[in-house]
């Protein structure tokens, strides 16, 4: 993806500057426009994912004290002044086929979740960020058009086939890449884990990998308190990429499951990609 969020010309026809594709389905992002029925149905169904599973209603917690070398990685990506980045969130529920082996199952009560056949979401974020406030994203979810959206400080738009409009204060850029950083990376060890030297976008990095860790605390920072993810996913592995140079996080994935009663199965995939950091070419600006 080359570009993405850079914001060159202000004209709203122009749609977002990204050249690139859209992950997953290989589709060109440049030039596609949303309508606002269709942004409003992809804000619409992350929020009702959030709240139907209990989660995005309370503000994220703070980070335990006390930092590590992965921990202190999120306060290098902080002291970054601009870069791209990627998120993508994928959510998972495989019909149920057979009656699951007794023994195996996660006792819970008051889930939300009723899914009727196979289940998935995905969720994509491609954007450009300027510190401290400044997001231009393409925001783009499995089956859905990509829309393009600002965020900058309390105030965001969203480009309605060929207009922007400033949208609610709810809806805007979430899924944050310092967010995430400091949810996931906060209880963890470096000198726990396996240790590589990799190459990430072209960047030079040691790789970590982390298996099976206790993952409740992050997953209620990112979703919430009170969702399924929460409840369901107690260990996940997490990789780690880390820049040679800077330390700050060139990729974050993090890979759990967990079962219902029932012994249907919940899968959810979290990834973050750092990119262009501090290039002079990523701007952010107000669309009106």
């Amino acid at each position: 993806m080359k570009e993405a969020g850079q914001m060159m010309t202000r004209r709203p026809e122009d749609g977002h500057p990204s050249t690139g594709s859209s992950p997953k389905s290989g589709a060109p992002l440049g030039g596609r426009l949303a309508t606002a029925g269709a942004v409003l149905a992809v804000l619409g169904l992350v929020a009702s994912l959030l709240a139907a599973c209990g989660g995005g209603e309370e503000e994220p917690a703070s980070p335990p004290g006390g930092e590590d070398e992965a921990i202190a990685s999120c306060r290098a990506l902080e002291a970054l002044e601009k870069y791209r980045y990627l998120v993508n969130w994928s959510l998972e529920s495989p019909e149920l086929t057979e009656t699951p082996a007794a023994g195996h199952l996660t006792p819970t009560s008051g889930l939300t979740r009723d899914y009727i056949g196979y289940f998935f979401f995905d969720y994509n974020i491609d954007a450009s960020f300027v510190a401290p406030n400044r997001i231009d994203a393409i925001i783009s979810s499995a089956g859905g058009i990509p829309f393009r959206m600002i965020t900058i400080g309390n105030q965001s738009w969203a480009l309605f086939a060929s207009d922007w409009t400033e949208t609610l204060p709810e809806q805007s850029v979430g899924y944050r890449p310092l967010d995430i950083c400091n949810a996931i990376l906060a209880d963890l060890t470096l000198s726990q884990a396996e240790r590589k030297e990799e190459k990430v976008n072209d960047i030079e990095s040691i790789h970590y990998s982390f298996s099976r860790i206790p993952s409740q605390q992050a997953m209620a920072m990112i979703f919430g308190p009170g969702s399924d993810t929460v409840s369901l996913v107690t260990l996940a592995d997490v990789e780690l990429w880390m820049a040679e140079k800077g330390n700050w996080p060139v990729r974050i994935e993090v890979s759990g499951s967990g079962l219902y009663a029932d012994g249907r199965e919940l899968r959810t995939h979290i990834l973050v990609e750092i990119r262009d950091a501090n290039s002079d070419d990523i701007q952010v600006e107000p669309p009106l």
